[in-house]
């Protein structure tokens, strides 16, 4: 039998289904699940941090402990003594007693892993393994004289990136699927209708121009660095290094420095960052700011930057957009923005548009008034200001799959590009972006994605 969840909402609804067809079982509202090793229960997370337990006849529902976040990658061991997770709070592998007790981390800190996800044990309980774009294992087995080292070993490496994978019953491979991620940057050319390569189709994504148009930064895919170029593509010139994941630029209004966001060596959160656009050591904006500072961008003269206080995605209803004054240094709260993120600064200086916490509105703030008022509701991806500040260009990656554009006075959405043919990859699996005459940009994906036997060797 199989189990799995679906819906739309945070708790899916987990149910059972026999592999040669027949009715499915409902059993609970949860995140992750997994089986028992005996197949007579099952161990599901929920939204509200906690493991529970069902029976696979849909009775016997009961918590079994409170992790303290949420759950993800539930794996049972074979002998059924142990469960370990993923948490949302650290992405680090947690493990807690099929009793409810004894929650403790798997790996010391430090460890060469940052996040490790997607655990596995082998059918014979002698290994775990777990990815992090690659594969690694743990040892679980005692041998005489010699204890597991408890460091993990790694067991891929190179340009192929793995995921979801399945230990074989032989205990001798394992199945995975391989992803080698590259894109190509294309422009849609409205005459055509066609999405065209655009700077020679370059694997790169956050595409911006500086004011005066000569000159073009983005962020290479899957490398992570940001580079600056003219604004043909040509001479260009290395601004950033891996770990540092740059995301969201934006040009000082004399080229001078570039805006970005990033998570830096030991940040929780995400961060701003600046560095100057011929080259240099990249500077946190707010070094002395612990919180998150997610999508910050300048205001057209270049005096004030907002960003707002939530997680990356949003989804935290008690984040606000926040001012930082250049000149005085100063942070202070943007008025009725409880809730929102995402903000985008129009060209004239005017407006700031934000979206929920739910990803579900797209508001505007008038700066001068300090009032909000509703654009438009529904899926909106990468909002971005035409050069007039007129429309707001965003992507719509479900039903409606498309770029649209909007007047910021109001009325319905106009489609400017399909995209239920179009393939898209990049650092979310999606971006947009605008060439500075209005023209949509997006990352097409040129990747591959395979199934692959990796066999074990023992050493």
């Amino acid at each position: 039998m199989w189990s799995f969840a679906g819906g739309n909402k945070t708790n899916y609804p987990l149910s059972t289904a026999r592999i040669l067809g027949g009715s499915s079982r409902y059993l609970s509202d949860g995140m992750s699940a997994t089986w028992s090793p005996d197949g007579t229960s099952v161990a599901y997370s929920t939204a509200d941090g906690d493991i529970d337990l069902i029976r696979s006849d849909g009775s016997g529902a009961r918590k079994l402990a409170s992790v303290g976040g949420r759950a993800y990658y539930l794996s049972w061991s074979p002998d059924g003594v142990t469960l370990r997770f993923t948490s949302n709070k650290d992405g680090k592998l947690w493990e807690i007693s099929s009793s409810g007790s004894n929650l403790r981390p798997v790996l010391p800190s430090g460890q060469p892993t940052p996040y490790q996800y997607a655990g596995q044990w082998a059918p014979d309980g002698r290994f775990f393994f777990l990815s992090n774009d690659q594969i690694w294992t743990l040892e679980e087995r005692h041998r005489l004289f010699r204890q597991p080292s408890g460091q993990p070993v790694q067991l891929t490496a190179g340009p192929i990136l793995w995921s979801s994978f399945i230990p074989g019953k032989d205990g001798k491979k394992i199945f995975a699927s391989g992803e080698t991620r590259r894109g190509e940057l294309v422009s849609f050319d409205s005459k055509s209708g066609q999405f065209l390569p655009f700077l020679a189709g370059i694997s790169g994504e956050f595409v911006v121009f500086s004011k005066d148009g000569k000159s073009v930064a983005y962020v290479s895919y899957p490398d992570r660095i940001l580079w600056k170029a003219n604004r043909d593509g040509s001479q260009p010139v290395q601004l950033t290094d891996p770990p540092l994941y740059p995301r969201l630029l934006y040009w000082s209004p004399d080229g001078t420095k570039i805006l970005f966001a990033a998570y830096g060596e030991g940040d929780n959160h995400v961060k701003a960052y600046i560095v100057p656009s011929q080259g240099g050591r990249p500077q946190r904006l707010l070094p002395e700011d612990s919180g998150p500072e997610t999508d910050a961008i300048r205001s057209p003269d270049g005096s004030r930057i907002v960003f707002a206080s939530s997680p990356e995605a949003g989804r935290n209803p008690k984040s606000e957009l926040r001012i930082f004054d250049v000149a005085t240094r100063q942070v202070t709260p943007v008025s009725g923005s409880a809730g929102m993120y995402s903000p985008r600064w129009s060209p004239d200086g005017r407006t700031i548009s934000a979206q929920s916490s739910d990803s579900l509105k797209l508001k505007l703030f008038y700066v001068t008034t300090e009032q909000w008022s509703l654009l438009y509701t529904g899926v909106c991806a990468f909002a971005t200001w035409s050069s007039d500040s007129r429309f707001i260009y965003f992507m719509d990656y479900l039903g409606g799959a498309g770029i649209y554009s909007i007047s910021i006075k109001g009325g319905k959405p106009e489609r400017v590009a399909d995209l239920k043919v179009v393939h898209y990859t990049g650092l979310y699996g999606l971006w947009m972006g605008l060439y500075p005459t209005d023209a949509p940009l997006i990352m097409r994906d040129a990747g591959s994605d395979d199934i692959y036997a990796l066999t074990l060797e023992e050493k």
